[in-house]
């Protein structure tokens, strides 16, 4: 699998936008419904993400994980600060232009998976290269298929499908546009041990081969695997630390959660 290498410079079309190699937090945060009268769901939430490599994010439920990934990802407007991705302010772009612009670069797992039941696993993957314009070739998606055992569940209905077979067609539909940055809601939520190796050893892989992957999770033990651990308490960054073990990991976390905000 191969991914894009050119840097976006302005907001230009989709046409012109191909690696995103950093993504860039500044000062978010965002209230529920965008109600400023509530507990704030992010606060203030300034990070980095450089080219290449696996981030964790971790932190206990209701920390706020899911929407850091999202404002990150350029699917979710911050009520304050902003987000760059390859020096591009990306919500000061319209929607149509900035989904244009994140489209050739961006894949997303989400936790929902966000299947249509009644169309076929291949019909699922096939569907969003369409609507893109860029069709995949049979053998592209047959290989990728069986990197995670389900090439035979080509055929099948998505309603047919067990919640971690789902989650696998997910992961499957994000690799196929070969992006240069992917994100990752909890990818591993629904799976058993054996598939859970599975796919973190190619996210892993694709992380190592250049492949930002910013990954979402409550496992200490894939967490252990990623480049960066981002430690997320009460909406705001505690700590970001390079490589750490699973004890590691299990302390800090034990740490920050200690002392929650009000």
């Amino acid at each position: 699998m191969r991914f894009r290498s050119r840097l976006p410079t302005t907001a230009p079309a989709a046409e012109d936008v191909a690696a995103v190699p950093e993504i860039r937090a500044e000062g978010v945060v965002t209230f529920p419904s965008g109600n400023r009268q509530q507990t704030p769901v992010l606060r203030g939430c300034s990070l980095a993400v450089r080219g290449g490599g696996l981030t964790a994010i971790v932190g206990p439920s209701g920390a706020g994980k899911t929407s850091l990934l999202y404002c990150l990802s350029g699917l979710d407007r911050p009520d304050e600060g902003r987000v760059l991705i390859g020096g591009v302010d990306v919500y000061a772009l319209s929607e149509e232009r900035r989904t244009r612009f994140l489209r050739p670069s961006v894949g997303f797992v989400f936790q929902q998976y966000n299947l249509i039941d009644y169309l076929t696993v291949e019909e699922n993957l096939r569907l969003p290269q369409v609507l893109a314009r860029r069709p995949v070739s049979s053998t592209a998606l047959g290989e990728t298929l069986s990197r995670f055992g389900l090439l035979e569940k080509r055929r099948e209905k998505a309603a047919a499908l067990s919640g971690g077979e789902q989650q696998r067609v997910a992961l499957c539909r994000a690799l196929l546009a070969e992006p240069s940055v992917i994100f990752a809601d909890e990818p591993t939520g629904a799976l058993d041990t054996v598939n859970t190796g599975v796919v973190l050893r190619v996210l892993r892989d694709l992380a190592g081969r250049g492949c930002s992957v910013v990954m979402v999770t409550h496992d200490v033990e894939s967490a252990a695997l990623a480049d960066r651990v981002v430690f997320l308490r009460d909406g705001a960054i505690e700590h970001v630390a390079g490589r750490l073990s699973v004890d590691e990991i299990t302390v800090l976390s034990a740490r920050f959660e200690g002392n929650r905000r009000v």
